[in-house]
């Protein structure tokens, strides 16, 4: 795995020019659209980090600039960086757009932000009879908030359209739910190979196969490129000296508290002990036992919600001793 010397930044949904994977589920919405079958409220629920919301502001983008001079490309799933609706949403001040979000990642979104949307429901656009709004994170709607939505959700005002994102590993309230048509995302192995190997094509980050294709099968593209950064930071480099690689998992665990840098940890654990059992074939029970009592630590640390910091030092300990 070699990674940029440079920092990587992660570009946001609401900036992404172009969408991956999702040529099947944007053709379906464009096709609902043009029938005039589009659902007012539709709700869509996956894994986090699967690019529901890059979806979302493609098509929305899609909606708005129909009428406009370079209009989104279907063909492509791209949008133009010279499309008039794409700078203004980016700039907050797209009259035909309101964005629900939990402001600075607060726990919750709070009922005065729901109160914001719904005068932005009730009073006139500027252009186009036509409102849409993406309520992202919704997860992190709390009680009143959802309570506040139930009325409008169940009955919006003509050509209003409402798009939810919901991490389907969280809870959602049912009468959110009740009042949406929900579409699932769901993306095979390779499907999500393909987004995968995109996103680090654009990003211009080798990775090496045998890995992604173990991390895709429990993770979603955008967590992996993101836990990628954060060991990017650490000037992190796989070569061939994957302890000084576990190692650097271990120091960034520590400081982290992103659970899914765990399953880069089993990884490189799997990976290490195997590498030790090709060369050393008369320790294999050894080292078997070595690998799953390590796993079993991180198992039980996560299922006992035990301390992560002496887990990590038994871990480090175990791994230390090899050397000798």
């Amino acid at each position: 795995m070699n990674l940029k010397e440079n920092s990587i930044e992660i570009i946001k949904p609401i900036s992404r020019f172009y969408l991956y994977g999702f040529k099947e589920y944007f053709n379906s919405f464009v096709k609902l659209l043009n029938k005039n079958s589009l659902p007012n409220a539709i709700l869509l629920s996956g894994a986090k980090g699967i690019g529901k919301s890059t979806f979302i502001y493609h098509f929305i983008n899609y909606i708005l600039s129909r009428e406009e001079k370079n209009s989104y490309s279907i063909e492509n799933l791209s949008i133009s960086e010279k499309n008039n609706s794409f700078k203004l949403i980016n700039e907050n001040m797209h009259p035909n757009f309101f964005l629900l979000d939990n402001v600075n990642s607060s726990e919750n979104i709070k009922i005065e932000n729901v109160r914001k949307l719904l005068n932005f429901i009730n009073k006139s656009t500027y252009s186009k009879n036509l409102k849409i709004v993406f309520i992202d994170n919704s997860e992190n709607l709390n009680i009143n908030s959802s309570n506040a939505l139930l009325k409008t959700l169940e009955e919006p005002p003509n050509n209003t359209y409402f798009f939810i994102n919901h991490n389907n590993s969280t809870f959602l309230k049912d009468t959110i739910k009740s009042r949406c048509v929900n579409f699932n995302i769901h993306f095979s192995i390779n499907q999500k190979k393909e987004i995968f190997t995109a996103l680090i094509n654009e990003y211009n980050i080798k990775f090496e196969e045998n890995y992604s294709n173990v991390l895709l099968s429990f993770l979603s593209p955008g967590i992996i490129l993101s836990n990628i950064t954060n060991l990017n930071d650490l000037n992190f480099n796989s070569s061939n000296d994957l302890l000084s690689c576990i190692m650097i998992l271990i120091e960034k665990l520590n400081q982290s508290k992103d659970s899914n840098l765990f399953n880069f940890l089993n990884l490189f654990i799997e990976k290490f002990y195997y590498d030790l059992s090709l060369n050393d074939t008369v320790n294999i029970n050894y080292y078997f036992f070595k690998k799953s009592k390590i796993l079993y630590l991180i198992n039980d640390m996560k299922r006992y919600n035990l301390d992560k910091k002496n887990l990590l030092l038994s871990i480090t300990n175990i791994l230390q001793s090899e050397k000798k």
